[in-house]
């Protein structure tokens, strides 16, 4: 990770995985490459005061980092409500269906064919 490309509060230089603000998280996917760098960004948003959390992009179909990205919502005593994908590529929404399965949760995207459940993502909706 470039100097540039350090999250809020973190040294410069160094993997940033974990905590980015009171209101983000971030668990980097063991998935190094020309084209993620360190690994995938997974997101974990969350209210402070909630118990709910959000997950974005769950990164590659990787069981370990899946299940570390449940067991970091853990142990900040949030509960995964929904996971949205940002776009289809394979190193971001590749495990959206195995931790879709793992969580319980919908997976709410903007192109159709990535969602799983009912709802989506359109123009202006949350």
């Amino acid at each position: 990770m470039s100097d540039a490309a350090a999250l809020p509060g973190q040294p410069r230089g160094l993997v940033a995985s974990g905590p980015a603000t009171d209101r983000a998280a971030n668990i980097l996917a063991p998935n190094p490459s020309a084209m993620t760098l360190d690994g995938t960004n997974t997101w974990l948003l969350s209210e402070p005061g909630s118990g709910l959390a959000v997950v974005v992009d769950p990164g590659p179909l990787d069981e370990d980092h899946l299940r570390h990205v449940i067991d970091t919502a853990e142990k900040l005593g949030k509960r995964v409500a929904l996971t949205l994908l940002t776009h289809g590529h394979p190193d971001h929404a590749e495990g959206a269906g195995r931790f879709a399965e793992l969580t319980g949760t919908a997976v709410r995207a903007l192109d159709p064919a990535l969602r799983l459940g009912d709802e989506g993502l359109g123009a202006g909706t949350w």
